[in-house]
């Protein structure tokens, strides 16, 4: 599956190895009393399992390969490309245990692009996200730079989560499916499971920038064969840079260029998904999701449906095969992709995946994210890639 959350590979314990501490003085001394020796041996015991109730993981992914685009902005295509089959990134998770159930939490995450060495996004060290909270019986509470709800829940129902492939996600990436988004200032809550049921909600205040906040909320059943989930989010005032991957250069009654992008009132998220075991090795998964974006004076929407399969040849291969239909405006963008995912080991992985798209109606032309649009109404993409996890 693709942008995993749990690659923890390394734990540290953190351990008391100071030269002053009671053991040490203990092993120096002449003369040591049984009942000296005894309570030194118990704070020893102590100490180290305090220590061994917190953690601290360094985890990664690095994603490099090799991309063909037919069509990009009328010209063919080739070159490498980082973060198709899982987004290049490196983080630090950890927690403390406090007792009674509860622990605290942390994580910071940052992408990068391997091909150049640069940040995903300059001047922000952790862009994916960074947190601090607390977990125990009655769910977690994060604060901090978080993902959107859209790209913790409906993702999981996409295509592309499903195919490894970057290039599955929709036009735009208006609903958010995809670490692009990440809300500021963000509060957010994940219940316990009850009987296979999670519910959560998001809240994002507003920005010293005079961006607006950001609201939501989800629920998920995972019982069995069965996954299913319902998200809802908000955001007041939402940028989104639809010259670079429409080449439209008016909307909703904005002038747009490369330097001007679409200021919004507010963008509206939508998505209902679900994937189904039908037998051990075949997995299919639906998703649909509306995204309303309003402007000054009027307002639009852009609709999206995915229907994939996953078929487990071996323990190590894997096809896919999935269509995607979108539409806004009269526009209409369908695409279809097929995959070969190759396990090497269990931390890395090669894929080879083919992608086309055809545009037609009011003038579309065809736009796979994030490539940006082509000159007709057809894309072709194929890329062969590695990713490894650490």
């Amino acid at each position: 599956m693709i942008f995993p959350r749990n690659n923890e590979m390394t734990t540290y314990g953190h351990l008391n190895k100071d030269r002053h501490s009671l053991p040490f003085r203990l092993r120096h001394m002449k003369i040591l009393p049984r009942t000296l020796l005894i309570a030194g041996c118990g704070v020893s015991l102590v100490s180290l399992a305090h220590a061994q109730s917190s953690a601290l993981t360094l985890w990664g992914q690095v994603d490099s390969g090799i991309t063909y685009i037919s069509n990009k902005r009328g010209g063919a295509s080739w070159g490498t490309a980082s973060g198709i089959g899982s987004p290049t990134r490196w983080g630090l998770r950890g927690n403390e245990e406090l007792g009674g159930g509860y622990r605290a939490v942390f994580a910071l995450e940052s992408g990068f692009n391997v091909n150049t060495g640069a940040l995903i996004k300059t001047n922000t060290l952790f862009d994916r996200q960074a947190y601090v909270g607390l977990d125990g019986p009655l769910g977690t509470l994060t604060l901090g730079r978080q993902s959107d709800l859209m790209d913790d829940v409906a993702i999981r129902y996409s295509n592309a989560f499903w195919n490894r492939s970057l290039y599955s996600f929709h036009a735009g990436n208006l609903d958010s499916l995809t670490n692009g988004y990440q809300i500021e200032n963000a509060v957010k809550y994940r219940s316990p499971d009850w009987y296979g049921v999670r519910v959560g909600a998001l809240y994002g205040f507003a920005g010293s920038d005079a961006s607006g906040h950001s609201a939501g909320a989800y629920a998920t059943y995972d019982r069995g064969p069965l996954s299913a989930g319902v998200t809802y989010m908000t955001t007041k005032r939402r940028v989104l840079d639809l010259y670079n991957y429409f080449g439209w250069t008016r909307f909703l009654g904005q002038t747009l260029s490369a330097q001007q992008t679409f200021q919004s009132n507010a963008v509206d998220n939508l998505g209902i998904g679900l994937t189904y075991r039908i037998v051990q090795p075949w997995t299919i998964n639906l998703l649909y999701t509306r995204t309303d974006i309003k402007g000054a004076r009027s307002a639009t929407h852009m609709q999206n449906i995915d229907a994939g399969t996953l078929y487990q040849f071996t323990a190590a291969e894997a096809v896919t095969l999935d269509y995607t239909y979108s539409r806004m405006e009269g526009m209409h963008w369908n695409t279809l992709e097929a995959g070969n995912l190759y396990s090497l080991s269990k931390r890395t992985q090669v894929q080879a995946t083919l992608t086309w798209q055809l545009a037609s109606g009011n003038g579309a032309t065809a736009a796979t994210y994030p490539n940006g649009p082509s000159s007709g109404r057809s894309q072709l993409l194929a890329h062969v890639g590695i990713t490894h996890s650490f």
